[in-house]
């Protein structure tokens, strides 16, 4: 009679403990239509937003790709040629637009959101990967990150979730197939822009640490090893390839490479970590979900799933912080690679004590405690940001994140050079303002659409004034602006005997020889000017 009496029991303790585990999955999914609906709404309501000044690069050279032309060829930049590729394909597929360039962006945080819930799910349960991608669809809509803006940051953080996804399956499957996979997602990253190889040494280590904790034998290691080295390689390999038979591979390895490793040791550690420090308040916000974040850390002493994955969860949080620092340029849109971390083990901050209550039969009044924290600290955040995001034009929210650029002067610009001229005049901007070809659809006179190299404290800035120079003369373009902003990066308490402000004296004499000044464009809170105030955009047409 007893066991009689016990089995029907244990089978309602089963039943009852099912039907909560369905309506968690239920709503889980419903929150999380919910939660991409809402990002979605935010990005389509946004698309007009103009770009700023590296979107404006990928953009131009997007586009230069669309029209048969190679990177390197007329658009100069140490950053791999990856996110290039993706504003192509973006353009390609939306249109060569501000808001087809916005719609493509919301289709890649959309898979990054979706790849966050997907490995949360995987590693912690349904409700973590729900936690987890609600608060990094928050932490991806910040004004203070810049996380609004299509940055490579973003599609290294796309290509490098898909690697770690299809290493979790490769290690569970042992399925070759799948681990090539890994690897050529991983080399995908790092061809988005050269931090994202920090997520091919992250997946490389914990391969390497997973398989030896099957222990492995030697020749399996070797083997398996030799398959994801050779996906994370290939990409670049080809890359190089692509790029040698365009005839700019020359081009491609100074820049990539040699002045790429110029750049990165310009900094010392010292001012390094000022600028760390000065980031902290901008990156570390909400606060709310990075101390949820933090007590997800704990769980992982005290909670099975977590403790199952703690080498796991660490070694990606550390990989992703590192991700931030080459080079020690702490800039706002660097820590963006460090966001699914931190929604990962905010997710866990939540998901860890409602599976504590339910293991104890907790009331579901208490065992429901977690998920309404989360739920108010999402609306908490959501209402923090609600001004930007639901309120202020866009023209309004981005002057917020960028007073004083000039980014929607640009826009004007552009316009107003495409009315100007044809399709086959060539443009020089002497500035860093890359979107203005962009915006005008018009070919530049010369490789440097950034001059910040040029005054820089690096061995190779004169030399590039130099070639900027005869570039511009041999090509003598149509239209020639001249930006009167920082956009030049010199030092306000530079004086004229410096060598890097010799090209200033150059400009001048050039433009007053071949060219008369047709338009002036004044930028909205600059400062910082050579030639007058308030500072401009001076738009020059050849005699």
């Amino acid at each position: 009679m007893r066991v009689e009496v016990a089995v029907p029991e244990i089978e309602v303790m089963r039943s009852d403990r099912s039907r909560t585990d369905l309506r968690l999955r239920y709503c889980c999914y419903a929150a999380l239509v919910v939660v991409l609906a809402i990002f979605a709404v935010v990005r389509i309501r946004l698309r007009n937003m103009p770009l700023e000044r590296d979107e404006g690069e990928y953009a131009y050279a997007g586009q230069l790709m669309l029209q048969g032309d190679p990177p390197y060829h007329l658009a100069y930049n140490m950053k791999l040629p990856g996110t290039y590729a993706a504003y192509a394909v973006m353009m390609a597929a939306f249109g060569q637009t501000v808001a087809g360039i916005r719609i493509g962006m919301l289709i890649v945080l959309l898979g990054n959101t979706l790849l966050v819930f997907f490995l949360g799910r995987r590693l912690f349960g349904i409700l973590s990967g729900t936690v987890a991608a609600a608060f990094y669809t928050i932490l991806a809509n910040r004004l203070s990150t810049v996380s609004l803006d299509g940055h490579a940051t973003h599609f290294i953080v796309l290509m490098a979730l898909a690697g770690v996804t299809l290493l979790l399956d490769a290690i569970e499957t042992q399925r070759t197939i799948a681990l090539f996979g890994s690897g050529l997602f991983f080399g995908l990253a790092f061809l988005m822009k050269q931090h994202g190889i920090l997520f091919a040494a992250f997946g490389f280590f914990f391969w390497a640490w997973s398989e030896r904790k099957r222990e492995a034998n030697w020749r399996r290691l070797v083997s398996s090893g030799s398959v994801l080295a050779v996906g994370m390689i290939l990409p670049f390999l080809l890359t190089c390839l692509i790029i040698w038979y365009a005839g700019v591979f020359r081009q491609f390895w100074f820049w990539t490479v040699s002045y790429g490793a110029v750049y990165e040791k310009e900094l010392k550690f010292s001012e390094g970590w000022k600028s760390f420090r000065a980031m902290v308040p901008f990156f570390a916000r909400p606060v709310n979900i990075w101390l949820t974040a933090g007590f997800g850390l704990t769980a992982l002493f005290w909670n099975r799933r977590a403790r199952e994955q703690k080498v796991f969860i660490l070694s990606l949080a550390l990989f992703s912080f590192l991700a931030v620092c080459p080079g020690l340029w702490f800039r706002q849109h660097y820590f963006l690679v460090l966001l699914p971390a931190v929604a990962l083990l905010a997710g866990l901050g939540i998901s860890a004590p409602y599976e504590y209550l339910q293991e104890r039969n907790a009331s579901k009044a208490v065992a429901l405690i977690p998920i309404a924290l989360f739920a108010l600290l999402y609306l908490s955040a959501l209402r923090g940001q609600r001004k930007y995001l639901f309120r202020m034009d866009p023209l309004h929210v981005h002057r917020a994140m960028y007073s004083g650029d000039g980014f929607p002067e640009a826009m004007a610009v552009g316009d107003y050079i495409r009315g100007h001229s044809s399709s086959q005049d060539r443009v020089a901007v002497l500035g860093s303002e890359p979107e203005i070809y962009f915006y005008a659809h018009r070919r530049s006179a010369t490789g440097y659409i950034y001059t910040y190299p040029l005054m820089e404290n690096q061995k190779f800035a004169l030399r590039m004034q130099s070639d900027m120079i005869h570039e511009i003369e041999d090509t003598q373009p149509k239209i020639v602006v001249f930006v009167d902003t920082l956009s030049w990066n010199w030092k306000p308490n530079w004086d004229a005997s410096e060598p890097h402000m010799n090209i200033f004296m150059w400009i001048r004499s050039y433009l007053d020889a071949h060219y008369d000044l047709i338009a002036e464009v004044p930028i909205e809170g600059a400062t910082s000017n050579l030639w007058g105030s308030p500072c401009r955009y001076y738009i020059f047409q050849r005699r």
